[in-house]
């Protein structure tokens, strides 16, 4: 290839930016293409690329990729928002505040993080005419994707937020951290309806995976939203469904975050 082709409309050559997206597992990830395809629109010529990566392994590759001049950053996707976050870089005021990083950038001398999720989760929701001020939410999941989420709607004027996690100190450790910034905030049973009903677990990802919480939550006219984006439509939206409440996919996250993923990278867009 020259430094003139093209693969499929996108730019791929020696002097190809490289982004990497790390999980486990990661098959199920949608951001490379559709990120891909944002940046060299705005005239980047930077590619997103999957890497499956075990838990143990992760401090050691953001330490090989460093000395990988090419490598501008990496989207971090579940199980390791947390662990990145305990590691020995920079933390940005979202990421130092739910402690979990979903975007790492290069510096000097190592790597910057911060955490998005939160934010395109609220925006996705609005996109899909739910609007999170003085609604009442339960939720599953307290890790990265949860913690981030749980700040993002407190932030946003949620009237109260409990939580339910199998972990049970991490529910109390966000809780906790909700709480201690003036947010109504508690345990949740997962039996009891809220407006908003979120699943940010992994759960439904695999099949046979049991659902997040009870079916006794989900009620008709409540909206349950979901931050898996694989399956799209998981067995909790075909029960919501079901049941008569609104769904709002996992991919409305992603897709929100987009822009601020370029952003975060490469810079704002210029108009």
């Amino acid at each position: 290839m020259t430094t003139n082709d093209t693969l499929g409309g996108l730019r791929l050559d020696g002097q190809t930016t490289v982004l990497g997206i790390i999980g486990d597992p990661i098959a199920q990830v949608k951001a490379p293409l559709p990120l891909t395809r944002l940046l060299q629109a705005r005239g980047i010529n930077a590619v997103l690329v999957p890497l499956h990566v075990h838990g143990n392994g992760v401090a050691a590759l953001l330490s090989a990729l460093h000395a990988v001049h090419n490598v501008e950053g990496i989207v971090v996707t579940v199980p390791h928002k947390q662990r990145v976050a305990g590691l020995s870089i920079e933390l940005m005021p979202s990421a130092r505040q739910a402690q979990a990083v979903n975007v790492l950038r290069r510096t000097s001398g190592g790597w910057q993080g911060d955490l998005l999720d939160g934010a395109g989760f609220v925006a996705g929701l609005a996109r899909n005419s739910f609007h999170v001020k003085g609604r009442s939410v339960g939720m599953a999941g307290a890790g990265g994707a949860g913690s981030a989420i749980g700040l993002a709607l407190a932030a946003a004027g949620a009237a109260s937020i409990h939580v339910h996690d199998v972990d049970a100190a991490k529910c109390a450790e966000l809780v906790e951290r909700l709480r201690a910034l003036g947010h109504a905030a508690g345990r949740w049973d997962a039996a009891s309806p809220r407006d908003l009903v979120v699943n940010a677990t992994p759960m439904g990802m695999k099949p046979g995976d049991a659902l997040p919480f009870a079916l006794s939550a989900i009620q008709a006219g409540q909206t349950v939203a979901e931050v898996i984006m694989e399956p799209a439509t998981t067995p909790l939206l075909l029960e919501a469904q079901a049941r008569g409440a609104r769904i709002v996919h996992g991919r409305h996250m992603m897709n929100e975050q987009l822009e601020a993923m370029a952003d975060f990278f490469f810079g704002e867009a210029q108009p």
